[in-house]
Parts: structure tokens; C-alpha cells; sequence
């Protein structure tokens, strides 16, 4: 066989033509006849091999593209657009933050050890940004406020006079008293509210010992009266031995003196304060909150004041005896000294200024307090 191909071959060589080899189907099962391996088969060297197809794995990179795009972003949304949420209690400490007074927090951690100092740069750096030298600026008349105070005093009375309710409050007052121990009970008679106004003029602030004063002229011409009739009751050798008729009646006619206002600070006292006296020099200047203290506002009067009263009387119910100086001198020493002893220099009276940052109730009118 070998040598039959061998001899063909070289026949088609000798002659220069082109030639195709045809293998029938009966020479191709000799030659694997005659193979040492009859399992192999000879098709293989008459076949081509396959050419496998490129769209199989163009499919396989472009899904494979597609997926790393989408672990990409998926990636980026959780870790870039989506933050983990804190923890119930979170362990880190805040920071805190920086908090300034006056320019310069060393100024509001130096408070307690500089004391005065401190309050003397408050006041310096009040009237200095508020152009006003205490010791050049001519006195204000203070036409705007008297305005103001006259439209209050108006609501005031207009309150005052619906549903009778001064008349309901004084009686009140008189009969819960510690006069009604020696008197029976205390009618009121006749109430007068007045019309006229409170005039303030001549103001000039002040630097008073490290603390800054308003320093008014007020001057009031009204009539303010209250009348009322009771009986004083003799209660010796036994209760109600025997009574005496009285019917008094007391009007401010004229008050004019120096108010001062200032702010300071005064002790939060929780409950209700007695009345008693209290020295100016006691409080605290600058109306500084701290602690237990708040701010408020305080006025008073100078000592060389000007009260004027009216007083009539009438006392007896067979033999009255009518405008007794001595009822009249008596009447008028006792509410004079009521009145130093609470608004006359160095004693004082108090408003609390409701705190900004409190929801605490503030009681409303003026209270006395020490300072």
C-alpha cells in the first residue's frame, strides 16, 4: 500500500499539474484496517478541525463587564451614600462648645477670681458702646416715657375698676388682716383711683459703686383716697366688753421724690418671704444669673422725699368727735414709716425678671427680697 502511494505521488510530481487526492470509502476502511490501533479513526485526517464560535464568549465578558458595574455601584451606595446610624447610647463623649462673653472666654472663666474687676469692664464696655459718658450727658426729661407710663396706669385703672374688682381686693385685704383681730368687720365706703399721671423728668444714669443707677425725679399731684367704717372692739377683762364706732378716711394728695432704679441679682428663695427690710448694700450688682441667683429689677426712693396726706375722721356713735388731729398724726406716722421702711434708701423693693431660658413660673408684682 505504502509503495502504491509512494509511486503515485511521485507521478503527479514529475508531471507539474495540480492534484486531488480521492480516497473511497472502501480504501479508507483498509487503511484503518491495516493501523496498529483499529479503534482509531482515519476520518480525523480527512477532516478539518472545528472552528469554535466567538459569540459564546463575547456573551461571557459582557455579562461578566455588567455584573462588576453593578457590584461597583451597589458597593458606592452603601458605603459613600448611605451612612451607618448611631448607637442608642453612644459611648463618645460631645465636645463642648465654645462659648464666648465679652470677646473672650478667659473673661467668663476668670468671673469668680476677678469679682469686681469683672463687673467694673461690664459696666465700661455698657457705656462705652452705648456712647453715654455719666459724667458729661445732660439729664433726659423723658416727655416719651411719661407717655407710656400714662397709657399703662389707664389700662391699670380700667382693670381695676371692672367688675368692681379693686373694691372685691381691698376688702379682702382689710378683713384678712391683722386689724380684723380688733376690729369688727371693715366696709369699704369710698374708693378713688384718680385721674391725673406720674411725671418723671431729670434722668441721668449713674456709676455708683459698681452699679449703674437711673436716677428720676418723679413728681405726682392726684387724689387717691380710701374710706371705710368699722369698730374697734375692747376686748378686756373679756371679748367684746364693748366696741367704738369708727369711720376713717385717708387720701394722698401729693408725692414727688428721687427714684432709683437699678438691676441686681437677688436670691431664687423658693416659698413665701416675709416681710422685712433689707439693705441696699446687701445685693449683688450687674444682674448676673448664677446659680441660685436671677435678676431684678430694683428701685427705691432717696430719703428726702415729699408725702402729703389728707386725713378725716369720725369717731362715736352718740357723741362723735370729727377730724381729731391726733387720729389724723397717728394715721399718717404709721403709713409714712410703712413707706420707709420699705421703698426709703438703703431699703429697697424688688421685681424678678422672668429668665429667658427657664420655664419657671414668675409670680407677678413686686416682692421684697434681700439681696
Amino acid at each position: 500500500m505504502e509503495e502504491y502511494l509512494s509511486s503515485a505521488l511521485q507521478s503527479m510530481q514529475s508531471n507539474g499539474e495540480p492534484y486531488t487526492l480521492s480516497l473511497s470509502p472502501e480504501l479508507l476502511q483498509g487503511l484503518q484496517s491495516s493501523l496498529p490501533d483499529s479503534s482509531y479513526n482515519a476520518e480525523k485526517y480527512y477532516q478539518s478541525p472545528p472552528v469554535q464560535s466567538s459569540g459564546r464568549g463575547f456573551t461571557h465578558g459582557f455579562m461578566l463587564g455588567q455584573l462588576s458595574v453593578i457590584v461597583i455601584i451597589i458597593i458606592f451606595i452603601r458605603f459613600f451614600v448611605f451612612a451607618e446610624a448611631a448607637p442608642a447610647n453612644p459611648v463618645k463623649k460631645r465636645p463642648t462648645p465654645k462659648i464666648t462673653r465679652l470677646g473672650s472666654r478667659k473673661n467668663q472663666n476668670d468671673d469668680q477670681s476677678n469679682g469686681g474687676d469683672d463687673n467694673e469692664n461690664v459696666i465700661h464696655s455698657i457705656l462705652e458702646k452705648t456712647y453715654y459718658d455719666v459724667d458729661n450727658h445732660s439729664p433726659e426729661s423723658l416727655d416719651w416715657f411719661n407717655v407710656l407710663v400714662a397709657q399703662l396706669i389707664m389700662q391699670v385703672r380700667r382693670e381695676a375698676l371692672f367688675n368692681d374688682n379693686i373694691y372685691h381686693s381691698l376688702d379682702k385685704a382689710f378683713n384678712e388682716s391683722s386689724l380684723a383681730d380688733y376690729t369688727d368687720k371693715i366696709n369699704i365706703t369710698e374708693v378713688n383711683i384718680g385721674d391725673d399721671f406720674p411725671i418723671f423728668s431729670n434722668c441721668r444714669i449713674q456709676n455708683t459703686e459698681g452699679r449703674l443707677e437711673a436716677k428720676i425725679d418723679v413728681d405726682v399731684s392726684d387724689t387717691l383716697t380710701i374710706a371705710a367704717d368699722t369698730s374697734f372692739l375692747i376686748n378686756t377683762p373679756k371679748p367684746i366688753t364693748a366696741s367704738l364706732p369708727v369711720q376713717i378716711s385717708v387720701s394722698i394728695v401729693r408725692f414727688s421724690g428721687c427714684l432709683t432704679v437699678s438691676l441686681v441679682s437677688i436670691g431664687d428663695s423658693k416659698g413665701k418671704q416675709e416681710a422685712q427690710a433689707h439693705d441696699i448694700n446687701d445685693c449683688e450688682v450687674g444682674g448676673v444669673f448664677s446659680g441660685d441667683t436671677k435678676t431684678a429689677l430694683m428701685f427705691s426712693f432717696a430719703p428726702d422725699f415729699r408725702l402729703e396726706f389728707e386725713i378725716k375722721s369720725l369717731i362715736g356713735s352718740k357723741a362723735k368727735l370729727e377730724d381729731m388731729p391726733r387720729i389724723g398724726s397717728l394715721v399718717e406716722n404709721i403709713l409714712r414709716n410703712w413707706f420707709i421702711d420699705r421703698c426709703i434708701e438703703p431699703r429697697f423693693q424688688t421685681i424678678k425678671i422672668p429668665s429667658a431660658w427657664k420655664g419657671e413660673k414668675v409670680s407677678e408684682g413686686v416682692q421684697e427680697t434681700n439681696g
